[in-house]
C-alpha cells in the first residue's frame, strides 16, 4: 500500500525534519584561525557567538579635576545559522581591544571580530573609544557599543555618547555610551544589553551591562557573560565596569582597569585630581564560539535515523 502523503520515509509518517541532530559540541576561538571547525555529519544548525574587541577608556584633562569616560563594549552577535554536516566553517578573526589613552585623550576603538559560514561573513563591530579632553573636547566614538561622551568641557552641553549598533544589525549588537552633561565625572561606555550611565558632577559612572549567555553556552569561559561597557573615571569616585568584562574607571593616582581579555569588555576611564594624567584602560579582546545544536525533535525518516545512529550523532 502506498505511503501516506508526505511520508515516503520507510514507515514513520510525516515530512522529513530538517533541523539538526548533531551532537552538542562547542568550539571556542580566542585567536585568528583559518577554519573554525568542521561540523559533524548530522549537524544542520549552529549557534554562533561573535564578540568584537572593546574600546579603550579616555583620560581626564590634567591638571584639571575631571574624569575620562569608559570605552564601549565590542559588538555582540548571538546567531543561529544553517549549515551542512561535514562543512568546514571559514576563517575566524578575533578583534583586539582598543588602547586606553593618556594626556587627556580619547580612547581608541576596538577591532572587529568575524567568522565565515557557508560563504557569508558574520561581523561584530569593535567598541567605540571613551571620550577625553584633548585639544577641543572629544566625544565618545561609535561602534558595536558606544564610548562614553566627552569629559568636562567649558561651556558644557548635552552631547550624546558614541552610538551603539554601528553599523546597524538586527538584533542590535550593542548600546550607546552615556551622555555628556558638561560635568567632571566620566560617563560609562555602552554594553551589549544596556547603555552607559550619563555623567555625574564628580564621580565616574558605571558602564552598560553585557549579556549573560550561560544558558546558550554552558561551560564557556568568563562565565559566558560578555561585552560589558567600561566605567567612567572621576575626580572623586570611580565607575564600575559593566558586567561582562567591562573595566572599572579610576581616580588618580589609581590606574584605570582594562576590559577582561576575550570578553570584548570596554576599558575604564582615567580620572584626574590635579595630580597629573594617566591612561584609560585598554579594551578586552573578542571571542568567537560555535555550538553545534543537539536536536532530534519532530518526525524523521527511518533512513535518516539509522544513519545518525551509525554516525554516533543521534542524541541519547
Amino acid at each position: 500500500m502506498a505511503s501516506p502523503s508526505g511520508s515516503a520515509n520507510g514507515g514513520i509518517i510525516g515530512k522529513r525534519n530538517l533541523t539538526s541532530f548533531g551532537k552538542c559540541t562547542t568550539t571556542i576561538k580566542t585567536s585568528n584561525t583559518p577554519s573554525a571547525v568542521t561540523t559533524q555529519a548530522g549537524t544542520r544548525l549552529v549557534k554562533t557567538l561573535v564578540v568584537a574587541g572593546g574600546g579603550g577608556g579616555g583620560s581626564g584633562p590634567s591638571p584639571v579635576d575631571a574624569g575620562g569616560s569608559g570605552g564601549g563594549a565590542g559588538g555582540l552577535r548571538n546567531l543561529e545559522i544553517p549549515v551542512s554536516g561535514g562543512e568546514s566553517l571559514g576563517a575566524v578573526v578575533i578583534g583586539a581591544g582598543g588602547a586606553g589613552n593618556n594626556t587627556s585623550a580619547r580612547g581608541t576603538s576596538g577591532v572587529n571580530s568575524s567568522i565565515i559560514i557557508s560563504g557569508t561573513t558574520y561581523t561584530s563591530a569593535g567598541g567605540g573609544g571613551g571620550g577625553g579632553k584633548g585639544g577641543p573636547c572629544q566625544a565618545g566614538l561609535s561602534g558595536g557599543s558606544g564610548g562614553g561622551a566627552r569629559t568636562y568641557c567649558s561651556p558644557g552641553s548635552g552631547e550624546a555618547g558614541g552610538a551603539g549598533n554601528t553599523p546597524p544589525v538586527s538584533p542590535p549588537q550593542g548600546f550607546p555610551g552615556g551622555t555628556g552633561l558638561g560635568r567632571r565625572g566620566g560617563a560609562g561606555g555602552g554594553g551589549a544589553t544596556a547603555a552607559g550611565t550619563d555623567q555625574h558632577p564628580t564621580d565616574g559612572q558605571p558602564g552598560g551591562a553585557g549579556a549573560n549567555l550561560s544558558s546558550d553556552y554552558p561551560g564557556a569561559p568568563n562565565s559566558a557573560t560578555y561585552a560589558g561597557g567600561g566605567g567612567g573615571g572621576g575626580r572623586c569616585g570611580k565607575g564600575c565596569g559593566g558586567a561582562g568584562g567591562g573595566g572599572a574607571g579610576s581616580c588618580s593616582p589609581t590606574a584605570a582597569t582594562a576590559g577582561t581579555v576575550n570578553t570584548g569588555g570596554g576599558g575604564g576611564g582615567f580620572g584626574t585630581t590635579g595630580a597629573g594624567g594617566g591612561n584609560g584602560g585598554n579594551g578586552g579582546s573578542g571571542i568567537v564560539i560555535v555550538k553545534e545544536i543537539n536536536k532530534a525533535s519532530g518526525v524523521w525518516s527511518l533512513d535518516d535515523q539509522l544513519e545518525a545512529v551509525e554516525n554516533g550523532t543521534w542524541p541519547t
